[in-house]
C-alpha cells in the first residue's frame, strides 16, 4: 500500500457558488494538446477520444496505471441496471452500520462533520424522484456502452468480455421476488421464467451453496477483467501516439495565458486543456483551483481465491451485498461500501466480514488461501452522479470524476463525451447517448457546476 496521506481537510464556510459571470467554457480555439491528470480506467479513455480527435495527449498517473479504484472490480458492464447508490432508505442504512463491523455499508472511523455532511446530502437524494432521475440520466449516458466497448475491443482492448448475463441470488424467494420487481422497473431485460426456486437456481449454477433458495437471470450483461482491460488500453494509447507518466504526484494545476500547467513531481507539463480525472483525489486538485466538489471516497474491497468448481457467469449475492466474477482459474469476490475520508486505509475486517457474508452461498472455495486482497476508493457523489464537464469559473480545466460504483462501466461513454466537450462536439456526443433529441440534458445533468462552491484554503490563484 502507498503512504497513508493526512486526512482531507474541510473546506472554508461559504455557501457561495463559483459566480454565474464565470462560466463552465472551453476555450475559445480549437485546442491541440491536452493533460489527462489520473491514469485510471476514467482518465485512459479520456485520453482515447482526445487522441482520436487529433490532440497530443499526455497522461499522468500518480502512482502506477489503475492503481486507484480501476483494477480490483467485479468488472460489471450492465448499462440495463444502471442506477444511483441513492435509493430510498440508503443513507439510514449507512448510519446504522456505524455501529456494525460487518455492516456491508459502513461509515468509518467515528463519524466526522465532513461525512456527517455527506449522509444527510446522500439523504436528501435518496427519494423515488431523485433516483427515478439519477437512474433515467444515467442510462441515458450508458445507453450504447455494448457499442462503445465493441469498438475498443475491434481496437486491440480486450478485458474478456463474458456476456451470458448475470446471475441474482437471494436467501428466500420473498426477497428475491421485491429485487425482481426493482429491475423489471429500470426495465432490464430479465429472463423468461422469472423467480428461479431452491432445485432450479441449483441446475442453473451447482457452485451456489444451501443458503441460495431463489434467484433469476438478467440476460446480455457482461462482465470483463478489469486489470486487462487497463492494461490493454494503456497499451493501445501508447501504440496511438499517447504519453503516459507513471510516479507523477501532481501538486497544482494552474492556468497560463491561454493555456493550462500542471505541476508534478515528475516535472511540468503544459497543454491547451487539462482533464482532470483523478478519481477522490480529483477533490484536492480542485481545491487547489479554488474549487470545491462534493465528492466523497467510498471504498469497495475484493480478492480472489480458489474454487473447486467456478460459476458459469458473474453472480450477485443480494443478502450478502457481494458480487462473485470468474476470472481465469480463480473467483473475484467483490463487495462493501465504506465511507471514510482516508482514501488509502486498508481494513482487513472488511474482508473477513465479506468472508462471513458470502461463505454460506459457495461450495468449495478455499477461503483461507485467498489473494489479492485489494480496496479501491471509489469516488462518491451524494446525487450518484458523475461530474462531467468544464470547471465552473476555470477556462481550459475539465473535470471526469465522481462515477461511484460505476467507473469502468461508463468509462467509454465519459471519454467519448470529455473528447466532444473539448473539440465541441459535446451535443453530438450526448445525442449519441440519448438518441431520442435530449443531448442538452444528457450533457447539463453532469456538469460540476452542481454542489461547487468556493474553496477559500486555496494557497495561491489559479
Amino acid at each position: 500500500m502507498t503512504p497513508h496521506p493526512p486526512p482531507l481537510p474541510r473546506p472554508a464556510p461559504s455557501s457561495k457558488a463559483p459566480r454565474p459571470s464565470q462560466p463552465s467554457r472551453a476555450p475559445h480555439r480549437r485546442p491541440a494538446s491536452a493533460v489527462v491528470v489520473g491514469g485510471g480506467v476514467i482518465g485512459l479513455c479520456c485520453a482515447h477520444y482526445l487522441s482520436l480527435a487529433g490532440l497530443d495527449v499526455t497522461v499522468l498517473e500518480r502512482d502506477r496505471l489503475g492503481s486507484g479504484a480501476s483494477r480490483g472490480n467485479a468488472g460489471e458492464v450492465c448499462p440495463d441496471l444502471v442506477e444511483p447508490l441513492g435509493a430510498p432508505g440508503v443513507a439510514a442504512k449507512a448510519l446504522m452500520g456505524m455501529a456494525r463491523a460487518d455492516s456491508p455499508l459502513a461509515v468509518r472511523p467515528t463519524p466526522h462533520p465532513e461525512l456527517l455532511g455527506f449522509l444527510a446530502r446522500l439523504g436528501r437524494h435518496s427519494t423515488r424522484h431523485h433516483h427515478a432521475r439519477g437512474a433515467a440520466a444515467l442510462g441515458a449516458l450508458a445507453r450504447d456502452t455494448f457499442e462503445l466497448f465493441e469498438e475498443l475491443e475491434a481496437a486491440g482492448v480486450d478485458g474478456r468480455a463474458d456476456k451470458d448475463g448475470y446471475l441474482f441470488a437471494y436467501p428466500t424467494a420473498r426477497s428475491a421476488a421485491r429485487a425482481l420487481e426493482g429491475f423489471r422497473q429500470l426495465g432490464a431485460p430479465v429472463a423468461a421464467g422469472g423467480i428461479l426456486g431452491p432445485g432450479a437456481l441449483a441446475e442453473r449454477e451447482p457452485a451456489l451453496g444451501s443458503a441460495a433458495r431463489a434467484g433469476f437471470l438478467v440476460e446480455r450483461q457482461w462482465s470483463l477483467d478489469p486489470s486487462l482491460f487497463v492494461d490493454g488500453l494503456a497499451g493501445r494509447l501508447r501504440r496511438g501516439g499517447v504519453t503516459l507518466v507513471e510516479g507523477a504526484r501532481v501538486t497544482a494545476v494552474r492556468r497560463r495565458g491561454a493555456r493550462t500547467e500542471v505541476r508534478t513531481s515528475a516535472g511540468t507539463y503544459g497543454a491547451d486543456v487539462t482533464v482532470i480525472a483523478a478519481g477522490v483525489w480529483s477533490r484536492e486538485l480542485c481545491r487547489g483551483l479554488g474549487v470545491d466538489i462534493d465528492l466523497l471516497p467510498g471504498k469497495g474491497y475484493s480478492f480472489s481465491a480458489p474454487a473447486a468448481r467456478l460459476p458459469a457467469r458473474l453472480i450477485h449475492l443480494g443478502a450478502a451485498k457481494a458480487v462473485l466474477t470468474p476470472l481465469g482459474d480463480r473467483l473475484r469476490v467483490a463487495g462493501t461500501m465504506e465511507f471514510d475520508r482516508d482514501p488509502d486505509r486498508f481494513r482487513q475486517r472488511r474482508v473477513e466480514a465479506i468472508v462471513a457474508a458470502v461463505r454460506p452461498y459457495l461450495r468449495g472455495v478455499e477461503w483461507d488461501r485467498r489473494e489479492q486482497e485489494w480496496m479501491g476508493p471509489r469516488p462518491m457523489t451524494p446525487d450518484g452522479l458523475p461530474l462531467i464537464g468544464w470547471l465552473p469559473g476555470r477556462p481550459g480545466v475539465l473535470l471526469a470524476t465522481g462515477h461511484n460504483m460505476l467507473g469502468l462501466m461508463l468509462a467509454p461513454a465519459t471519454g467519448r463525451l470529455v473528447g466532444a466537450l473539448v473539440t465541441g462536439g459535446a451535443g453530438d456526443a450526448a445525442a449519441g447517448a440519448a438518441g431520442d433529441g435530449t443531448a442538452a440534458a444528457v450533457a447539463a445533468a453532469f456538469g460540476p457546476a452542481r454542489g461547487a462552491r468556493r474553496y477559500r484554503g486555496a494557497l495561491t490563484r489559479p
